[in-house]
């Protein structure tokens, strides 16, 4: 069972918006799988409408998936009033702010806003660099060590600038510090001149369910940083607050 799921989700990850549609051969091809197992595959995730079959044996996702993307935020503490709320925040500060979460791959823009450009820098459902965004050393920080290890074994630590952490010591050590100091910091590793601050956007429990992150020219950004680091820390635990209406609860008997 747990060999099917795993072999389905692969299936899933091969469609993106440059590969939007693909062939059961291309699939089996590439996941190194037997055709007739690609093909159950691929069949039965159709007939449960996350893929639709397009013509012959190629498919593409199907539309249920945009009614889970619906249920997750609707049941998060995330929605268009967030949105709204970044955007602002972005104006306000002339910095870029993100809010990203771990999907168990890899960290996932939920939703970004730049004061510079009309539209996102990163566009929302994409996965961010972990190893060299704040947002990725403040998440992988809630991780235990041997679960990064078997990421960083899988991905590497590709370098973006010559300031990114190549060194699995250093991201150790820096993530170390992330989880004890609840922020993680980031000095031009993803872009050069660009510095980037993150904090955790926790549920009640202190868990953390995504992070928060204020990306501003690195000279601003070291100067103005326990201004940005409050704001910061405000934002995130306003978006948890205002989740839940008053006349709501979150329990289910």
């Amino acid at each position: 069972m747990l060999n099917t799921i795993d072999r389905t989700g692969k299936v899933l990850d091969l469609f993106t918006a440059e590969t939007p549609e693909w062939g059961v051969t291309a699939v089996a091809a590439r996941l190194q799988l037997p055709k007739s197992t690609t093909f159950d595959i691929m069949s039965s995730l159709a007939a449960i409408g996350l893929l639709q079959q397009t013509s012959g044996d190629r498919y593409r996702l199907g539309w249920r998936v945009l009614l889970f993307s619906r249920r997750l935020m609707s049941s998060s503490c995330f929605n268009a009033n967030t949105n709204r709320r970044v955007a602002a925040l972005s104006h306000h500060l002339s910095a870029v702010v993100t809010i990203g979460a771990w999907d168990g791959q890899g960290v996932v823009c939920i939703t970004n806003a730049s004061a510079d450009r009309p539209d996102p820098i990163v566009t929302r459902g994409v996965h961010i660099s972990a190893h060299t965004s704040a947002l990725g050393k403040f998440l992988m920080a809630q991780l235990p060590w041997s679960t990064v290890e078997e990421l960083v074994d899988r991905t590497g630590l590709p370098r973006l600038t010559e300031n990114s952490v190549v060194d699995v010591n250093i991201l150790h050590t820096q993530l170390i510090s992330a989880r004890c100091d609840d922020v993680a910091i980031e000095h031009g590793e993803t872009i050069l001149d660009q510095s980037c601050i993150a904090v955790g956007i926790h549920q009640r429990d202190r868990r953390a369910i995504a992070a928060l992150s204020i990306s501003a020219p690195t000279e601003r950004l070291l100067s103005r940083r326990e201004e940005y680091l409050r704001i910061a820390r405000r934002t995130a635990r306003s978006l948890v607050q205002n989740a839940v209406p008053p006349h709501r609860t979150l329990r289910v008997d």
